[in-house]
């Protein structure tokens, strides 16, 4: 996603009350009921920055309490002076730029507190100006917590991990203990604090640790936690810092949880409020995970012929008619039917990892390994996953690994300037809006290799689609000037941040190396639009690159033709880049709607919303997606392209990320229907003559042209040509050139496999005549491409076809139903439009329903 500006970022805030980097410390870090000379150091930009900047003579002051035995919950102080109160005992030394600090010499002294059997467990903080017009809290808005342990209690000491090398998160052992794993480099203290014993702070859970290639993990094992039960858990770090897991698999919030819907996640455990407040928390349950999957091991297409779907979850389904954002996981797997018809083999979610808020695209991830619960359960995610497998499309996840949201538990462990660096105060590059990880440090690739893995395993996806790839370059990779004393970077700039960087090259190699051996076929997407020697590394790989061809489509379908060149769908005329290494698109969530811009653009030659300008302009969205996707090569379609939707994406200030309008009801339009048709048409020709876009089949082709385009594909005695008129009115006589002779090819007697909705061309020895912005396409000698499989009709018919339901004629043996995948299918219910294999005693033959 390389712009998401302010829209993006206000979106996100909605109903979420992120967190920040730590706002307090303490000396000593782990504080004791009898300690003395506690020191409290406030961070002011940390929190909720509110008293970020104040001068060193402005008078600050602790607004503070105590949470003990007798507090009735976590918001309950004890022993907190009036509010305003400004006794010099509360104010705090100013120690250097928003940092400031509070010496409390005995805790029961300085809060009178007498009565020796009152146990205090955690001293609270609101800090503020005199007049308390400013006040420091966290940055969810909340009060600040400083743990109070028991004296005498035990510290972290070193210990190896059990069984070998450290593994980060929850892991069961075989004797069904759980072994909890955290990475925190440079810390002392961590505590493990959990449901299964009422959140209390026990010795039994203060974890050891063991250093490992000079990185930290503490670690510590819990017996006998029941299966099958929902366990919550976080983590103390060095007394004052409380977060979750950052390998928790299911991710609760008291933010955002409550407007999830009881149908979307039912049962989803409950936030315990009643003992925590202002920290996610992490579930581990022996079986929230467990799936029957009705698909075990999926094979999908060739990288080369992937033809993806792009799909946002909340904005797919939801409330017909009205933007409300409320689309869902399980509604998605209702129309995985209609993206079978629609002829596409691969399905591109939109981020889908715990972000921010329940309303956003997800470009604003906090926890990698957990699913987002606004989509639906752990278990809905997998059906989705495994319904798409069992209707042969592959699932592709995209993944934001340049930046995350505050809620991240390493952002909330470490100071912006701390030495472990595991984000960058500011961003070397462009493109940037939240908070930027620093790829060189090797904990965060190490996130990066275990968050792949995961999700390859646990959920069994195909691949992933990396986002702003020119974001995982070096920190010191694009020539910026550094400030170590804030570890921040001079403004960035485009310049810097899009010339050829060998570091990203590097990055996205090695990703790749490691994920391979966890799946050798994984599709490996970069969105890195750079330039040609960068993605042309990248694709010696075996990775493919996104290709934004969205100028010059909006322009193609608003008539302006001269504008209009094409030729980058095919990515050996895209800079010389290698056949088959690019994913072409004419519009994505990034980009505009072409439809948008054809119907409303003042340049637009077919703008209007009458019958016959809507028709005029989805005849030519059907001609530009005929030149997209019959171009070889891997293509991108983004949810609902293929119905014309035209509301915008864009607003001033960039992305509109907010909630589209729900568009099904277009499928009753008969033109937005023809435009869907037209893309089944041309999808359906993909997946039953792939063999005619591969590498060695002969490719000629001219989508550049201001009177006539054309494709020429050419493998072996079979031959398949588009043909295309781009004029916005008039008929023209296109033909296409052979691409191994150079000859003009006369299709008269070629068949006709697919034509622009409601046309029909004609063939002379002039070319093909056709109406303005319209195609067509024409073969010879074609194959399936499936071998052994009969493709001429039998002379006597050998089954029926009735409401979709398949019955074959007069006595069998056997008969079977499957995809050109090879999924099988029920043979006793209907099945959805588009291509099958049938078998009747052995005897294949092809089917389209």
């Amino acid at each position: 996603m390389k712009k998401i500006l302010s829209t993006l970022v206000a979106l996100m805030c909605l109903a979420v009350m992120p967190a920040a980097s730590q706002t307090v410390t303490t000396t000593p870090a782990t504080v004791t009921r009898s300690a003395t000379g506690i020191v409290i150091t406030f961070h002011a930009d940390g929190g909720n920055k509110g008293l970020m900047g104040v001068a060193s003579t402005t008078p600050v002051y602790a607004h503070t309490g105590v949470i003990t035995g007798l507090s009735k919950s976590v918001t309950d102080w004890k022993y907190a002076p009036t509010w305003g109160d400004n006794d010099a005992k509360y104010r705090l030394t100013y120690v250097k730029a928003n940092t400031w600090s509070l010496t409390i010499p005995d805790v029961r002294t300085y809060y009178g507190i007498t009565d020796p059997t009152e146990t205090v467990e955690k001293l609270m903080f609101v800090f503020r100006t005199a007049d308390g017009s400013r006040e420091g809290k966290t940055a969810t808005g909340g009060d600040i917590a400083v743990e109070i342990f028991p004296d005498n209690f035990p510290s972290s000491k070193t210990a190896a991990y059990p069984g070998g090398s450290p593994v980060m998160g929850p892991k069961k052992n075989a004797d069904g203990s759980v072994t909890f794993c955290l990475g925190a480099p440079g810390k002392s203290n961590v505590l493990l604090v959990g449901s299964w014993n009422d959140y209390a702070v026990t010795p039994s859970q203060v974890m050891d640790y063991q250093d490992v290639d000079g990185i930290r993990y503490f670690h510590t094992t819990v017996a006998s936690l029941a299966d099958g039960k929902d366990h919550m858990y976080y983590y103390i770090v060095d007394g004052s810092t409380q977060v979750g897991d950052p390998y928790g698999r299911l991710i609760l919030d008291p933010w955002n949880d409550g407007f999830i819907p009881s149908d979307v996640f039912p049962d989803m455990p409950a936030y315990p409020s009643d003992k925590i407040a202002n920290v996610p928390v992490a579930v581990y349950n022996s079986s929230r995970e467990d799936y029957d999957w009705n698909v075990t091991s999926f094979k999908g297409v060739k990288q080369s012929d992937l033809i993806i779907y792009e799909l946002l979850l909340r904005d797919f389904t939801g409330t017909e008619g009205q933007a409300k954002g409320d689309g869902t996981v399980a509604k998605a797997m209702e129309k995985l039917d209609y993206l079978k018809e629609l002829g596409v083999n691969a399905i591109e979610l939109l981020p889908i990892t715990e972000f921010s808020g329940n309303n956003s695209w997800g470009y604003n991830p906090n926890f990698y390994f957990a699913p987002n619960k606004a989509y639906g359960t752990p278990e809905a995610y997998k059906a989705f996953i495994d319904g798409a497998h069992e209707r042969g499309m592959a699932v592709i996840l995209d993944m934001v690994f340049n930046q995350s949201d505050s809620q991240h538990p390493w952002y909330n462990m470490y100071r912006q300037t701390a030495p472990e660096r595991f984000f960058n105060g500011s961003a070397p590059h462009s493109y940037n809006v939240f908070n930027d990880w620093n790829q060189d440090y090797k904990l965060v690739f190490r996130q990066w290799c275990d968050a792949l893995d995961y999700w390859l395993t646990e959920y069994k996806v195909d691949g992933f689609r990396f986002d702003l790839v020119k974001g995982l370059g070096d920190s010191d990779s694009y020539g910026i000037a550094y400030d170590a004393a804030t570890n921040t970077y001079a403004t960035p700039n485009e310049t810097a941040t899009n010339e050829y960087n060998a570091t990203r090259v590097a990055r996205m190699k090695a990703l790749r190396d490691h994920i391979i051996l966890t799946r050798p076929d994984v599709y490996f997407i970069n969105e890195d639009l750079a330039g040609a020697q960068e993605e042309t590394e990248m694709a010696e790989d075996g990775e493919i690159n996104w290709a934004n061809v969205n100028n010059a489509s909006c322009k193609y379908a608003m008539g302006v033709v001269k504008e209009a060149p094409l030729d980058r769908f095919y990515a050996p005329l895209d800079g010389n880049r290698p056949w088959g290494s690019t994913v072409s698109y004419s519009e994505s969530h990034d980009e505009e709607r072409v439809a948008y811009m054809a119907a409303n653009d003042k340049n637009s030659l077919v703008s209007g919303n009458t019958n016959s300008k809507i028709n005029t302009r989805c005849l030519r969205l059907g001609s530009l997606a005929a030149q997209m996707l019959l171009s070889p090569g891997a293509h991108m379609i983004w949810q609902f392209e293929e119905l014309a939707v035209k509301e915008s994406t864009k607003n001033a200030g960039g992305n509109n990320t907010s909630p589209k309008i729900v568009p099904w009801s277009y499928l009753n339009n008969k033109n937005y229907k023809g435009l869907h048709d037209t893309y089944a048409d041309l999808c359906h020709i993909r997946s039953e003559y792939a063999y005619m876009f591969d590498k060695d089949a002969s490719c000629r082709l001219d989508l550049n042209s201001v009177t006539a385009r054309y494709i020429s594909l050419v493998s072996g005695t079979s031959e398949l040509y588009l043909v295309v008129n781009p004029a916005v009115t008039g008929t023209a006589d296109v033909m296409p050139v052979h691409p191994v002779t150079g000859a003009a090819v006369d299709l008269s007697g070629y068949e006709l496999l697919a034509a622009s909705y409601n046309t029909t061309p004609t063939v002379s020895d002039k070319g093909v005549n056709l109406p303005g912005g319209t195609f067509a396409v024409y073969g010879k000698e074609l194959k399936s491409g499936i071998s052994d499989i009969t493709t001429t009709p039998a002379a006597t018919p050998q089954f029926d076809v009735t409401d979709g339901i398949v019955t074959p004629l007069g006595d069998y043996g056997s008969f079977t139903i499957h995809t050109l995948t090879g999924t099988s299918q029920p043979v006793d219910t209907p099945l959805v439009p588009g291509l099958y294999i049938i078998t009747i005693d052995g005897k294949s033959m092809k089917l389209k329903i």
